[in-house]
């Protein structure tokens, strides 16, 4: 998913003539603490509720034309551009720009976590399993086959490398509740299973042995 599929024609744009007092009002209107300011198609740059809280509510917006940051994305720039961009800026809503340069809307942080949502599977049912091995070990094609050999599939892989340890933490959403015979191949091809979330068939027998046992103390 690129930034472009996701604007949000919904959220306003200010201009140089406005007020602070503007400003604040639709922050607060449109539940952002960033708003961008735009002269014709021109992206000047961001305000920021954290800013405008400090200056008269009767300034306009140009006064703070040179002090506003600038960060943006391009239109077809990935989704995980936009997380970068949110956590370096610590902003509340993107800014999206053509290739030339040219302002075509913005999106917020809800956008972007609605989109991770479904980008990595988070609502499809399954389990989780995370293993970790040294870097140069990592092959997806293997980590695959095994899964697969189960007859099972990877709904979504995350991977966060360790550099101090030169290894790799390889997180898979699968699209299987009981993963026990996964992990058992895991296991026979020497993976290192860090964690593992998922329902086993075996969870369920005994919570059923143990329903039983608390009905018949009951009785």
């Amino acid at each position: 998913m690129i930034a472009a599929e996701l604007l949000n024609v919904g959220l306003p744009v200010l201009s140089k003539n406005d007020t602070v007092s503007k400003a604040l009002k639709l922050m607060k209107e449109f539940k952002v603490a960033h708003l961008p300011v735009v002269t014709l198609d021109e992206y000047l740059g961001l305000v920021s509720e954290h800013a405008l809280l400090t200056l008269n509510l009767k300034d306009t917006l140009g006064k703070q034309a040179g002090t506003l940051v600038r960060p943006f994305l391009f239109e077809d720039q990935h989704l995980f551009d936009a997380l970068k961009l949110i956590d370096t800026f610590k902003i509340s809503l993107v800014p999206v720009l053509s290739k030339n340069e040219k302002f075509l809307g913005s999106f917020t942080e809800f956008s972007l976590a609605d989109a991770l949502t479904a980008l990595t599977a988070v609502q499809q049912s399954g389990g989780i399993i995370i293993l970790e091995m040294p870097s140069a070990n990592y092959t997806l094609t293997q980590i695959a086959q095994i899964v697969e050999e189960n007859d099972a599939r990877i709904l979504a892989c995350y991977l966060i490398s360790q550099q101090e340890t030169n290894t790799v933490e390889v997180t898979l959403k699968i699209n299987r509740e009981d993963l026990s015979s996964i992990i058992q191949t895991f296991t026979r091809y020497n993976y290192s299973i860090k964690a593992t979330f998922h329902q086993s068939e075996n969870d369920e027998d005994m919570r059923r042995r143990f329903e039983l046992f608390m009905n018949y103390i009951n009785m």
